[in-house]
């Protein structure tokens, strides 16, 4: 797959912050598949995938069946034991003949027969009876049956391929797709990948797996932000954000505390809405969400109800406040003074960076009915439209912030980003050139405009942009590691690795985005996975929250079948990701690595040698990588 493609799809759900928060792309361009292509088959899916005999998935149901004939004769034994295992296999071809003529039913007569003539209950070739009357049970929708007979085959034969397939359909068709994806990997493994009904059958479980999990992730409310990094990205894109944060700070963190102890009323949010900007200036966001919380919790809602975490104050007196709070605001003359919907759109920001979407929802349109000429609030509902997969009502705000302001920069920025994601790179170009032409100071604008230019063919007039923000903006070191990810893609590594090294002298070795394109960039060049993964351990260390680094972490322990460890990244990165496509690949990864972890530590002895094979193989597939 076009790995760009493979970053857009992510980029659907990161809304108008995506360009900024790219997270997955690089190790999929500077490490081709070696990174993500796993899966159930490991590193070599991608490299060796079989050819599909003719017929394909619709021979799925012979496939099942196929190979199952008598078994090789056996030397007499006493007692008139080959007798017996001879009518047991006699027993059984008739019952492939029912079967074939689709007499179901009397196949598994015929299969049971041959179960109860066997005079070994261990032999291999009462494995097959066992799976050829699953399959019976299958063909007759009877399910738990043919689970129940593939167990007893599989206990006798624990290499037995088609008896893991079957097992792995039943249980699909009762709803265990978590059991059904842990025997179609068994089956991957087993038969070196070879196996298009395990192949195919692996990853369309698989999806459904990681759907599941990211669903259930998404129903549990978040706590915590992203990244300090990320946000900072995000507030940065807003002219008027940067300029409420650009005002000076009267008094500090300390003396305001000090003076809210005795505040109430109007006076109380000027203070709060004072720290909140003091705290934001800090990248201190955490605190700052809290003041902002506090402060909207002190209005009134139309049900009289409170819909917020926070003070709580009687309605009439929040109707008061909040009448007050306008009045003050729209008399003007103070640059920092911060409305009712500047307050309000604020928290839906804190709110929605944090996945906490019905909340933020709330807040952007209680902030619109207080202002409905807030461009930046339309904005930021327009992204959160967009992340729902409502494009037609993020078309609507974004329309109604250009008949509000049609000179307003932040629009074509947002705007830009929604027709990147939307693959409409001719309109972003339009729009991030008004972006950039109306607001010199925005950073985002030149990083998206100059990746946008890139992907369009524009290489040169793409560096002169980079160039460019890099002389504006000489110590953001957002601009010197996109640049970085932006000569990447070109195959220009060597000016890579000077743009990523730029960006974390800028930053004194604390912008985590660039240690993982090093680390990446490093297992390119030589392969080193102890120098990525150690690269990976410097950007968690100084962004514990770097959901990417978790994830890259967690690709380059499993390029070394370093399961256990593999699994404990992802479940690092699951933890910390908010976008559902970005949680179902998480996901895939996590639980495919997790399917074989659990085989491996079962049953050592079969899948131990496997794995061995598999490590030689990857090991010489990134070889002939570099």
């Amino acid at each position: 797959a076009d790995p760009r493609k493979r970053g857009a799809s992510r980029a659907r759900c990161r809304g108008a912050a995506r360009m900024a928060s790219d997270r997955q792309k690089l190790v999929a361009v500077v490490a081709g598949t070696a990174a993500v292509a796993v899966g159930i088959g490991l590193l070599l899916r991608r490299w060796r995938r079989p050819a599909v005999p003719e017929g394909g998935a619709a021979r799925e149901a012979d496939a099942c069946l196929s190979g199952v004939a008598a078994s090789e004769p056996e030397a007499a034994t006493e007692g008139g034991e080959l007798g017996l295992h001879e009518q047991a296999k006699k027993a059984k071809d008739l019952g492939n003949k029912r079967f074939q003529g689709r007499q179901y039913a009397k196949a598994v007569e015929e299969y049971s027969r041959a179960i109860s003539l066997a005079p070994d209950a261990s032999h291999k070739d009462v494995a097959v009876f066992y799976g050829n009357r699953a399959q019976a049970h299958a063909m007759l929708e009877m399910h738990s049956k043919a689970e129940a007979d593939c167990d007893a085959a599989i206990a006798i034969d624990p290499r037995y391929v088609k008896a893991f397939c079957r097992r792995a359909v039943a249980r699909e068709k009762q709803g265990n797709l978590e059991g059904a994806f842990a025997d179609f990997t068994a089956a991957t493994l087993l038969s070196g990948m070879a196996n298009e009904v395990a192949n195919e059958g692996g990853e369309r479980v698989l999806k459904g797996v990681a759907l599941a999990r990211a669903e259930a992730r998404l129903a549990q409310p978040m706590h915590t932000l992203p990244s300090s990094s990320f946000i900072s990205t995000f507030i940065d894109s807003f002219l008027s954000h940067r300029q409420l944060l650009a005002q000076p700070a009267p008094r500090s963190v300390a003396q305001l505390g000090k003076a809210l102890d005795d505040a109430t009323g109007l006076q109380r949010t000027r203070l709060l809405c004072e720290r909140a900007r003091c705290f934001m200036r800090a990248c201190q966001y955490e605190l700052a969400l809290t003041d902002w919380l506090a402060t909207c919790a002190m209005l009134p809602v139309p049900d009289g109800t409170q819909w917020l975490d926070g003070i709580s104050v009687p309605p009439a007196a929040a109707a008061e406040l909040l009448a007050a709070w306008k009045a003050e605001a729209e008399a003007g003359g103070d640059p920092a003074a911060v409305s009712p919907a500047m307050a309000l759109s604020m928290t839906g920001m804190f709110l929605h960076l944090r996945g906490n979407y019905a909340q933020a929802m709330s807040c952007y349109n209680y902030a619109l009915s207080l202002q409905p000429s807030a461009v930046d609030v339309l904005l930021k509902r327009a992204s959160l439209w967009y992340e729902r997969d409502e494009q037609a009502q993020a078309l609507v705000d974004f329309e109604a912030a250009v008949a509000v302001d049609p000179n307003n920069a932040d629009i074509y920025c947002h705007r830009g980003q929604l027709h990147i994601l939307q693959g409409e790179l001719a309109s972003a170009l339009l729009d991030l050139r008004n972006a950039v032409a109306l607001d010199r100071g925005s950073v985002l604008s030149r990083i998206q405009l100059g990746m946008t230019l890139h992907r369009s063919g524009q290489a040169t007039e793409a560096r002169k942009v980079f160039a460019e923000a890099e002389k504006a903006f000489p110590k953001s070191a957002d601009v010197l590691n996109y640049h970085g990810e932006l000569l990447v893609e070109a195959q220009d590594f060597a000016a890579a690795k000077q743009k990523f090294s730029a960006a974390l002298k800028v930053s004194g070795g604390k912008y985590a985005l660039a240690h993982v394109n090093m680390g990446v960039l490093l297992l390119h060049q030589s392969q080193d996975l102890d120098g990525g993964l150690l690269h990976c351990e410097k950007a968690i260390a100084v962004d514990p929250l770097c959901e990417t680094a978790h994830v890259h972490q967690a690709h380059l322990k499993l390029q070394q079948l370093d399961f256990a460890g593999a699994v404990a990244a992802y479940d690092a990165a699951v933890a910390l990701l908010r976008m559902k496509q970005e949680l179902i690949d998480c996901y895939s990864m996590r639980e495919a690595t997790a399917a074989q972890l659990q085989l491996l530590t079962a049953q050592p002895e079969i899948y131990g040698p496997l794995m061995a094979e598999h490590r030689k193989r990857a090991a010489a597939a990134m070889a002939g990588m570099g």
